[in-house]
């Protein structure tokens, strides 16, 4: 860029500061001008910077002149959000090698020429195999900027901590006595999952280990993300989700890779429970699957069935809407052992669920039976909204008239009268495959509550 041009550019700057692409071409410059100095001051007077991948590589490259270390730390964080991201991996050699790190600089390398092969360069290439006191290119700082400071190993080693396997949370503090109702679902958890890690010996004598695989079913928002939290919580075991958008990516074999790191931390924190949530979009019948699907598929089967390594004390659940999606052969013993079907709550479950909803909540005295039989078919979601709703109500009383409100009978009431039961669509659904599509007995449960519920 010529000088008449830099000036040009400048005073646009300077007339429009809120123009980024005018600022970003600007810092590029100045990056390509050994004046990281400049490209810096540039970046930190933006009145405003996108949260987009390109404007956190830009300020990683400034970052690799000045502060290697946060340099580290920005591209961690650029490829958490996108593993897929080559340039990210290709500064992140760089930065690497410039501490001496070669070989892990090798490793984000080839990485990066993995995915886009456009990116090969020599220059690195010859600091990584010929050359290793020669690195000049990606704007090295020259003596009018202050040098890179050194960093030390310790220092890069816990700033890439950040894409090993993610951090596992503290088993959770639900337990059942969170849930609302759902004896019978609740007890065949117990006896399958719960049971065996609390009473080893016991289960041992009859060749039961703990552990195992369990697909909850049925209409959504009626509770079999908390139910699997819960198990968990009784289990004195790590939580781990898992939901399709922790699994998928675009590059060939991530998404297999991913689906089998979840199962690698699960094992080293064991006992742990791997929650699968939609279940028939990570484990689709692979005759219906597209071909980049029914790989991810191959895998989990793998996975369930501990080839390779041991299970014990790892739990499965899994949850879907629409168990009839789900490969069959994740449903055959030593997978799933069993399909539960966790229907809409009863009517003492439902004011089981609205009594832990509003314990909270400043409230007359309610007739929480009465309440229960108007929601017929609501789901827990369902009650959740409806006690939100009679609370949006009591608030807009409550700043209308300047007189502290509580939530009334009436109230709630008017709030459910407002409303209709979310379940409604999905069970006429699930009707027909229960009546047409259970030869084989998975859909008993459905058969059974449809026969209840007449």
């Amino acid at each position: 860029m010529d000088a008449s041009t830099l000036k040009l550019l400048e005073k646009a700057l300077l007339a429009s500061p809120d123009d980024w692409e005018t600022r970003a071409h600007l810092i590029q410059h100045f990056l390509s001008a050994n004046e990281a100095r400049r490209a810096e001051a540039l970046l930190q007077s933006a009145p405003h910077i996108p949260d987009d991948e390109p404007s956190a590589l830009l300020k990683a490259r400034i970052e690799m002149e000045l502060r290697p270390i946060d340099a580290i730390r920005t591209l961690n964080e650029i490829i958490t959000r996108n593993r897929g991201c080559a340039m990210a991996y290709l500064l992140y050699a760089w930065a690497l090698c410039r501490q001496g790190l070669k070989e892990e600089a090798k490793k984000k390398y080839g990485a990066a020429t993995v995915i886009d092969e456009s990116l090969r360069d020599t220059s690195l290439e010859q600091q990584l195999g010929l050359e290793p006191d020669s690195l000049v290119p990606l704007g090295t700082a020259t003596s009018g900027d202050d040098s890179a400071a050194s960093v030390s190993e310790d220092e890069i080693t816990a700033a890439m901590k950040a894409l090993e396997a993610p951090e596992v949370p503290e088993p959770p503090r639900t337990t059942f006595a969170d849930i609302g109702g759902m004896e019978s679902v609740i007890e065949r958890i117990r006896m399958n999952i719960v049971y065996p890690f609390k009473n080893p010996q016991i289960f041992q004598k009859f060749n039961k280990k703990p552990g195992g695989g369990i697909l909850l079913y049925g209409p959504p928002g009626c509770g079999k993300t908390h139910i699997a939290r819960a198990t968990a919580g009784e289990c004195g075991a790590v939580f781990i989700p898992m939901a399709i958008t922790d699994v998928l990516s675009k590059w060939l074999g991530e998404s297999e890779q991913h689906l089998h790191e979840f199962f690698v931390v699960a094992r080293r924190r064991s006992p742990s429970v791997i929650f699968i949530d939609e279940m028939d979009a990570i484990g689709v019948s692979r005759s219906d699957a597209s071909s980049s699907m029914a790989p991810i598929v191959n895998v989990l089967l793998t996975e369930m069935d501990g080839i390779s390594t041991s299970n014990d004390s790892l739990m499965v659940l899994a949850a879907t809407n629409a168990p009839w999606r789900v490969d069959s052969a994740l449903r055959r013993p030593g997978r799933f052992d069993r399909v539960i079907f966790v229907p809409p709550p009863d009517a003492a479950a439902r004011a089981a669920i609205l009594k832990i909803q509003l314990r909270n909540v400043p409230c007359d005295s309610l007739d929480l039976d009465q309440l229960a039989e108007m929601t017929e078919q609501f789901s827990g979601a369902d009650l959740r909204a409806a006690v939100e709703r009679a609370s949006e109500h009591a608030i807009y009383a409550e700043m209308k008239s300047g007189v502290a409100g509580k939530l009334t009978q009436k109230t709630l009431i008017k709030a459910i009268k407002e409303m209709r039961p979310s379940t409604a669509e999905w069970l006429e659904t699930a009707r027909n495959y229960a009546t047409y599509a259970n030869r084989t007995g998975l859909y008993d449960d459905l058969v059974a509550y449809f026969e209840k519920n007449r």
